[in-house]
């Protein structure tokens, strides 16, 4: 009951009460967006580790026609959004080796407990990753080929 009152009476001070709270509710945020950060970060790495150790993991939408479409329209947006020409993307998504290991890395996030969502931003950093390793001459071709369109 007392705690209750001092609660009352805190909250009653109109700015500094709402103030105190309003910073206290950003604070919670911004940790727990930095938290979900962090795990992110964590499953792109296990996940990158179980890659290189040679695990084929099959996300469990990779059966179904609708999910993959849903899927690679996210990760051609979510490149684009980074600066990827869509030739470039078209290019590398269509070559069916590439592809392959796009979808297992998927999967071997989805092992590490990523959403659907986190497995399209990790794919989406991942193609950025190869837009910028990808030699200076292919880069200038897709960007000329992009302006020209």
């Amino acid at each position: 009951m007392v705690v209750l009152f001092l609660l009352a009476l805190f909250l009653a001070w109109p700015t500094v009460g709402m103030s105190l709270v309003a910073y206290f509710a950003f604070w919670m945020f911004k940790l727990y967006i930095k938290s979900k950060a962090d795990v992110h970060h964590a499953n792109e790495r296990l996940a990158s580790k179980a890659m290189s150790s040679g695990k084929m993991l099959v996300p469990s939408w990779a059966g179904d026609r609708d999910e993959n479409k849903i899927f690679v329209e996210g990760i051609q947006r979510g490149a684009m959004r980074n600066g990827v020409p869509l030739i470039f993307l078209r290019g590398v998504l269509l070559e069916q080796e590439a592809f392959q290991d796009l979808v297992y890395y998927a999967g071997a996030m989805e092992a590490q407990g990523a959403s659907f969502l986190e497995q399209q931003v990790a794919v989406s950093d991942r193609l950025v990753e190869i837009w910028e390793r990808a030699p200076e001459a292919v880069r200038r071709e897709c960007s000329e080929f992009q302006r020209t369109t």
